[in-house]
């Protein structure tokens, strides 16, 4: 029991705090206190829980005995106010105090005239004060305003109630609670509050000022060329109803059809542009898993402590109780589901809105210092007390950011993009919010006049133009609101590439070998880099100095760097005031020999003092996106480069340019792989250094383009490594999902290890392979400890997005938590895993074959775990190559025939 629950219920009963203790009830009520003058709302819910039926309750001042009071009479909630410090609450009290009566009564009188044809309107009875008995109810029922026909009514829910009352008398003649529970185990009032709510939600619906998901009573599982927001009944200048998000979650979970998701969302979105358009920021930032953008560092910090005693206190479980939900569920959305599902309320919370549950996030995210566990705990219980049916489920996943619904961040991109396109918001004079009031021309759409391919073409080419807006300013904050005050053809002249905020990085395809590296960039000018065993590092500085560090997931990580950010002042030639550069952090020993990723990932990541740095680090750039107020993402690489070696200086062991070669003779560029991985590089980097020439005829530029494509992976940028094996020309970036117990040397480690990739279009994690090679003693010792109950890292059933077969179940199942990379010599069709299941074949999945762990990729999240599309690109590369494989050696065989022939010609 929790003592400021027991406080508020000794506060309004006058019960004594031991007493109350010793019940373990559950109960709050709605008041109003005064503090300082100032008037303090708080809004709870009154919940009646016991329990356990066989609980050691022995004082007569039970719960039984708090109904009884209900009933008692006049002079004794007189007795009450007096006690009470606040007349307010008394006479709140009081008025709650009369509700076991009148439902005592609507109950009883439904009863009785079951079979009548006469009106029922019970629920408009508020003087039951002066209703004693069934003669005077039917006086009422006869004068009530409403007809209707009359419904069966639960006879248990009237047995509860007496069974309530006598149970109550029982106690006031001295009886002991315990015999008072022993016939009644269920919850008090529960037959109560069943029917309260029932009423509660009749008179919702006739409330002009509530806030419920039964104002959009039109569903938007609909075409979004056939959906019309303006149709739908909202009561004007209303906050959108956290309810109303939560149906839409349901209908995405509910199918596989991205059509069909990006439906769901593009028409949710619409109707809250039309009707609360300050609400589509924080309903785009709910439905996408976060609450702002990963750079700002607004961070939850919620986990499975806080949660287990929040859910604890808005259901009475014991966090025992949570635990086997938990391994029966293996997700806290069902776990808070479960426990909550069978807790009964009297009175309804008021219902949470979408704006308002994104506030109370970014406020827990803010929470810093002492006592920051008890502020969090106490406004997740908020938060979950008013939750309603499925909205504890999606929002409790929300709060520890695991909400996969399957609408990944380009779904939610294309949906945004659609709904500004169909839909603005209401004008002042409240004319429609249709897309024929957009100033813009380019995306005008006339739902009545355009035909479906009209539609279609201009709805992808706003796609397009988000998408590119949201590479280079990835911040949707400023996006939306931009979309919601101009044309979206107008994004990119207000959102563009700005000192602060990071750009998503440009990414590099890989190749399998060098000698593709010519087949695919013949005839074009190419540089060679350095690939850097390091930490990418995006570098900004402004107008006025500060500098910021940003990495390859846009976390900003300027506190990791001090040493960075102190040598910045000295590389800059004087006529640079601002700029971004993209670059490799590698660490360095005191020889200034290079290191391995493992040793930089040794380093803290916050408040890092400059006094207590151990692993130095070196910078090394490659990249000049922007300088001096110009942004040069479409200029060439060679015009970056030259920018770059002109205007940053370089300081030996702390800011360097990469190494890097212009070279197209194969013999060359192998000297400088070569020394490349001896130099302890994972190997080179191959870029196109120019444009290629513009294409007269359809005036577009051909492939391979030389400018920094943000958010791209495309083939401008090449990688080769040295670790590659025959059949692959990557490693393979996997997330461990599973394990078995080992055998032999290995028994008391886990492995093998189940491990699996990511799938972004389902949010899955798909089965690969098992691994058991290319661990050492150390790491299975750390793995051991990684992966266990005390870690809470073991988990006795599989979450619900991993995708493995039935047949395969390790003992023992892991949380996700990190990406490894490891190789294999092939990858093959498999009836078994679910890799890339039905990409290439369409009952089979993929396989990695002789997989081999190759390190911890720290670096990296879940999701940016290899994806089904990458590994099956990587398997039709494979094929090809060894079809062209056997078709040379097929040439060799006639080759070597034909020298037969000719030798024994010869002879």
């Amino acid at each position: 029991m929790h003592t400021t629950r027991a406080n508020h219920l000794r506060f309004f009963t006058g019960f004594s705090l031991n007493n109350i203790m010793k019940r373990k009830l559950i109960t709050s009520q709605k008041f109003s206190a005064t503090n300082n003058n100032k008037k303090v709302k708080e809004q709870y819910s009154l919940e009646f829980y016991f329990n356990k039926p066989n609980n050691n309750v022995n004082n007569v001042e039970s719960v039984a005995t708090f109904a009884t009071k209900t009933e008692g009479s006049s002079e004794r909630q007189g007795q009450q106010v007096k006690n009470t410090k606040n007349i307010k609450n008394a006479k709140n009290t009081k008025k709650n105090v009369r509700v076991v009566k009148k439902e005592r009564f609507v109950l009883e009188t439904k009863n009785k005239r079951r079979n009548s044809d006469k009106v029922d309107n019970i629920d408009n009875i508020d003087n039951i004060d002066n209703i004693d008995n069934a003669d005077n109810a039917d006086k009422v029922v006869d004068n009530a305003s409403e007809k209707k026909k009359r419904k069966s009514v639960d006879d248990s829910n009237l047995n509860d109630v007496n069974n309530t009352t006598n149970n109550t008398n029982n106690a006031l003649k001295g009886k002991s609670a315990k015999s008072v529970f022993k016939n009644n185990k269920s919850p008090i009032l529960k037959a109560i509050s069943v029917s309260n709510n029932n009423n509660n939600n009749n008179k919702k619906k006739k409330n002009n000022n509530n806030n419920d998901s039964n104002n959009t009573n039109m569903s938007i599982d609909k075409d979004i060329l056939e959906f019309d927001p303006t149709k739908l009944e909202w009561i004007n200048d209303s906050k959108v109803p956290y309810s109303f998000l939560i149906d839409t979650f349901s209908l995405v979970v509910k199918t596989k059809s991205r059509i069909k998701i990006i439906n769901y969302l593009t028409n949710m979105l619409r109707t809250i542009i039309l009707h609360d358009p300050k609400s589509v920021l924080p309903a785009f930032w709910l439905s996408s898993n976060s609450i702002a953008p990963s750079y700002e560092g607004m961070e939850l910090g919620i986990g499975s402590n806080i949660l287990t005693k929040a859910i604890s206190e808005i259901s009475g479980c014991s966090s025992k109780e949570l635990k086997k939900y938990y391994d029966r569920y293996g997700d806290w959305g069902d776990v808070a589901y479960a426990a909550k599902v069978s807790v009964r309320t009297l009175i309804d919370p008021t219902p949470l809105t979408v704006d308002g549950v994104h506030n109370t996030l970014c406020k827990i995210s803010k929470l810093k210092g002492s006592g920051t566990v008890k502020q969090k705990t106490n406004l997740v219980t908020k938060l979950l007390v008013s939750c309603k049916g499925e909205e504890i489920r999606y929002l409790t996943r929300t709060l520890i950011q695991n909400l996969r619904i399957g609408a990944v961040r380009t779904t939610s991109m294309i949906a945004l993009a659609r709904a500004f396109c169909l839909t603005k918001p209401l004008s002042s004079s409240g004319t429609s919010g249709s897309s024929d009031m957009m100033e813009s021309d380019k995306f005008k759409i006339d739902l009545k006049k355009d035909s479906k391919g009209e539609i279609e073409k201009k709805l992808k080419e706003a796609e397009k133009l988000l998408k590119e807006c949201y590479a280079q300013f990835p911040n949707f904050n400023d996006i939306i609101k931009c979309l919601l005050e101009h044309p979206i053809d107008k994004l990119l002249d207000v959102c563009h590439l700005t000192v602060g905020v990071p750009l998503r990085p440009m990414l590099s395809k890989m190749t399998q070998d060098l000698p593709q590296i010519f087949k695919k960039l013949e005839g074009k000018p190419f540089n060679c880099e350095y690939k850097y065993d390091g930490q990418r590092a995006q570098i900004h500085m402004d107008s006025n100095g500060v500098v910021s560090i940003f990495s390859r997931h846009l976390e900003n990580m300027t506190e990791k760097f001090p040493d960075i950010v102190q040598i910045i002042p000295k590389i800059l030639n004087k006529n640079v005031n601002s700029f971004i550069v993209d670059s490799e952090v590698v660490a360095i020993n005191e020889d200034g020999n290079l290191q391995n990723f493992q040793a930089l990932s040794n380093r803290s990541r916050k408040n890092v003092e400059l006094s207590s740095i151990s692993v130095r680090v070196c910078i090394f750039v490659f990249d000049l996106m922007y300088l001096n107020g110009e942004p040069l993402l479409k200029s060439s690489l060679r015009r970056r480069l030259e920018l770059l070696r002109n205007n940053f200086l370089q300081i030996p062991n702390h800011f360097e340019f990469v190494k890097q070669t212009e070279s197209s003779d194969p013999e060359e560029i192998q000297e400088f792989f070569k020394n490349s991985t001896e130099m302890g590089c994972e190997g080179i980097m191959v870029k196109v250094l120019d444009d290629p020439p513009l294409n007269l005829e359809k005036n577009q530029r051909m492939n391979l383009l030389a400018s920094y494509e943000p958010d791209k992976r495309i083939e401008s940028w090449l990688k080769v490594k040295k670790d590659y094996v025959n059949g692959i020309g990557d490693s393979v970036d996997v997330v461990p999902i599973g394990a078995w117990h080992g055998n032999g040397r290995k028994a008391g480690w886990w492995s093998p290890v189940l491990l699996a990739i990511y799938n972004p279009e389902t949010e899955t994690l798909e089965s690969v392979c098992k691994c058991m090679s290319g661990f050492n003693d150390q790491f299975y010792k750390e793995m051991k400890l990684k992966y266990s109950k005390k870690n809470r890292t073991i988990l006795t059933r599989k979450k619900p997005y991993y995708d493995v077969a039935e047949g395969l179940t390790p003992d023992v199942w892991f949380e996700d938590q990190e990406v490894w990379e490891v190789k294999g010599a092939d990858i093959t069709i498999s009836p078994i895993h679910k890799a890339a299941f039905g990409k290439v074949d369409p009952n089979k999945g993929l396989s990695l074959r002789f997989p081999r762990f190759i390190r911890v990729r720290g670096d990296k999240s879940i999701d940016d775990a290899t994806k089904s599309d990458q590994i099956s690109e990587m398997f039709f590369k494979q094929v090809k190559e060894q079809k062209s494989n056997e078709i040379t050696k097929v040439e060799d065989m006639k080759i070597n025939e034909s020298d037969e022939e000719e030798f024994e010609s010869d002879s």
